[in-house]
This record gives structure tokens, C-alpha cells and sequence, in this order.
């Protein structure tokens, strides 16, 4: 029923939890396909111990070409009806397949369960303040949705994530048809470290998702990692971000889904204030003189948008703007009056 893919890369120091958390699901009915690529930490030697463990697992190797790539030779050796992507430093709880093979069989129109994604640092304890799941923008968006069941429409969590970020934080919450990679294709690599995010757009155009609000996998934060956020800003700043949009677009156009107008103006101007941000941010004066500027630039909704574009032209190029009444109310209802000028 589930082909559980485990693409990996020196990650020996988290496996044993891993595949812990992967051998005690209640859920029997799955197959472990990893892929390895030539690590060089004895990743290798514990997979072929695990293997002479549990028929239901097949191991292979496979040059280096990047992540995504790896992520997609799982997929093609998958033969399950579903797929889970289980990143190899992450882990699961014990009933998480059962709920999301449950979902996804209660609602066929569904390609993808989703559920709640809980931090952990690499002493694998919760992270439950600062940067995690609960604070992320498309988390506090959803609100006490994401306390209930649930389904999104087709193009919902495109939408969400052309206007906040990612709805998906990590490929650790999803279950997803197979047939579902058939219609919408693979992860591409040339997207850098956000080829997920570039097919989760693509593959919320294309179906539904069920989403079930229960913490049932986790995604470790560990040093490794610690240069994402700078890369993600780097990402930004280069307009890394407003391609990826406009190819979603064209993939719409293209498969006749959702979108098939260009990418909206006020995406635009969301786009270029996120530009905008990332380079404030990456200059330390810039940050503290535009501090409550910047804290004004991270809404999403469009409304926000437009006036975050006048306010950032006035506070960097000196210049008043014309900020219009119904946007100065929205940012005095957010605690944001003293970045307005006077009328």
C-alpha cells in the first residue's frame, strides 16, 4: 500500500531513530525503498544490516546529483499505491501512516494528506518556541483550521503558497498518491534546496488535499542546516522566488488547471517587496533603521502588500506616498500606525 523512500547522504548519526520510528508503525502494508548515495559514514553498512532485517526493504545506490534527484530515484523504484518521503535525519510517530493511508482512503479525490509538523533539535526535543511550525506564516494563516479535518481545493495551496510560503514546511507531513507524481512530474533540481516547494505548487494545482490535525512527523533542526533561512534570502533576493511562480504559472496554463491567467499584479508587488525585505535584511544598518518597516512587509494578503510597496519606496527614497484609507486602517488594526505618515 505505501512505499516508505528514504533517500540518503551521510546521515548515519540520526538512521537508528529513523528507521525506529519506521519499523514500529501500526501500519504493516508498506515497503522501505532506500537509495543511498555513496555515503561515506557507514550509512551504507547499517542499511545492509537493516535490509537482512525485513524483506519488505530494498537498498540501492546511486551517484551524487543532488537532493531532489535522490528524492526521485525512491520514486521511481516505489511500487505503493502511496508514497511517504521519509528524509533520513527525520522521524515519524507511530501511527502516522495509519492516519494518512486513512484519510487518503476516506477521501479518493485527495492526492495528498497533510498533518502537523512538530521541530525537533538534534537531541530530537521539540522545539515549540521561536522558528517552528506553530509561528510560520501559513500555520498562523490557517488558524483553528488546523485543529480541524478538513479538505482544501484544488489550486488552495498553491494559492497560500504564491502569497505566504509553503503550506507544506517539510516533506515529512505529506502522503501522496503515486499517480499523483504521473500527472504533475518529479522534483527538479535546478530550483537549488527548493525543488519541494516548486512540486508542491505544482501538485496543489492538480488535486485536493485532506488535512488531518494531528503531529505525526517531525523535521530536525540541526547544524547542517543552520544557513537555510540565509539561503532562502539569498533565494529571495535574486528573484529565485517570483521564477519559480511564473514557471507554476506556465505549468497551469499549460495542463489547463486552476490558473490560467498570468501571475496576478498584486503577486507582483508581493514578490517585490520580499526582494526588498531580504535585501534590508541582508545589510545589518538597513535592518535597524527599517526595522517596523520590515515587521509591515510580512503580511501576505494584498491589501498589505500594496501598502508595504508605497511604504518601502517612501522609507527608502525618502518620497511620501499615497496610502489609502482602507490600508491605513488595516495596519493601525495590526499595531503598525507609527510607520504611516502623517495625512
Amino acid at each position: 500500500m505505501v512505499s516508505i523512500c528514504v533517500p540518503n547522504l551521510n546521515t548515519r548519526a540520526f538512521l537508528e531513530e529513523r528507521f525506529e520510528s519506521i519499523f514500529k508503525q501500526t501500519f504493516g502494508d508498506w515497503e522501505l525503498v532506500v537509495v543511498d548515495n555513496f555515503s561515506e559514514d557507514g550509512a551504507w553498512d547499517f542499511f545492509r544490516t537493516q535490509a537482512d532485517r525485513d524483506s519488505r526493504m530494498r537498498i540501492s545506490q546511486a551517484p551524487r546529483e543532488g537532493m531532489y534527484a535522490n528524492w526521485n530515484n525512491c520514486i521511481r523504484e516505489a511500487r505503493g499505491e502511496y508514497v511517504y518521503i521519509a528524509t533520513s535525519d527525520d522521524t515519524m510517530t507511530p501511527d502516522c501512516l495509519e492516519k494518512l493511508v486513512a484519510a487518503l482512503d476516506q477521501h479518493p479525490d485527495c492526492g495528498i494528506a497533510h498533518c502537523c509538523l512538530t521541530f525537533i533539535d538534534e537531541k530530537s526535543q521539540p522545539i515549540l518556541t521561536g522558528h517552528c511550525w506553530g509561528n510560520h506564516s501559513t500555520t498562523l494563516f490557517m488558524g483553528e483550521w488546523n485543529k480541524k479535518q478538513h479538505v482544501r481545493p484544488r489550486g488552495h495551496d498553491t494559492v497560500m503558497a504564491l502569497g505566504l510560503k509553503t503550506p507544506y514546511y517539510s516533506i515529512t507531513q505529506i502522503l501522496v498518491r503515486r499517480t499523483l507524481f504521473d500527472e504533475v512530474g518529479l522534483f527538479e533540481n535546478h530550483w537549488g534546496s527548493f525543488g519541494d516547494l516548486e512540486w508542491q505548487m505544482r501538485a496543489s494545482l492538480a488535486t485536493k488535499t485532506v488535512h488531518i490535525p494531528e503531529y505525526l512527523a517531525t523535521w530536525r533542526i540541526h547544524p547542517q542546516q543552520a544557513s537555510q533561512l540565509d539561503r532562502y534570502q539569498n533565494a529571495v533576493r535574486e528573484g529565485l522566488y517570483l521564477d519559480m511562480a511564473e514557471t507554476v504559472i506556465r505549468f497551469s496554463q499549460a495542463h489547463n488547471l486552476p490558473f490560467q491567467g498570468g501571475l496576478p499584479k498584486r503577486l507582483r508587488r508581493f514578490y517585490w517587496n520580499e526582494c526588498i525585505k531580504a535585501r534590508l535584511r541582508a545589510e545589518p544598518k538597513y535592518h535597524r533603521k527599517f526595522g517596523v518597516l520590515l515587521k509591515s512587509l510580512s503580511f501576505g494578503p494584498a491589501l498589505i502588500a500594496q501598502a508595504a510597496q508605497r511604504l518601502c519606496r517612501r522609507q527608502i527614497s525618502g518620497k511620501d506616498g499615497d496610502i489609502p484609507n482602507d490600508v491605513r486602517k488595516e495596519l493601525s488594526r495590526l499595531g503598525l500606525d507609527n510607520v504611516l505618515p502623517e495625512k
